[in-house]
């Protein structure tokens, strides 16, 4: 199993947390990005992933397409 190192970990929610989310909330979004990537066969989807946070103020918003950038720019998991 593929888990990053903390330090990668807090590098990629920092702008959540910046943001002024609770660790209890951020769950709550990384899970539902896991869930649509999950039920669309491994691909989350670009709707999928703004619906996520669709609700939210405009620095939650942009504090989460900096997230999706960071988690895309960590080394592949896969072999």
């Amino acid at each position: 199993m593929w888990s990053s190192a903390p330090e990668a970990q807090q590098w990629v929610i920092q702008p959540l947390v910046d943001a002024g989310l609770a660790l209890d909330q951020i769950r709550v979004l990384v899970f539902d990005l896991a869930f649509d990537g999950i039920i669309n066969d491994g691909r989350a989807t670009v709707a999928g992933i703004e619906a996520i946070v669709r609700d939210q103020p405009a620095e939650v918003r942009a504090a989460w397409a900096e997230t999706i950038g960071r988690l895309l720019a960590l080394p592949s998991a896969l072999p």
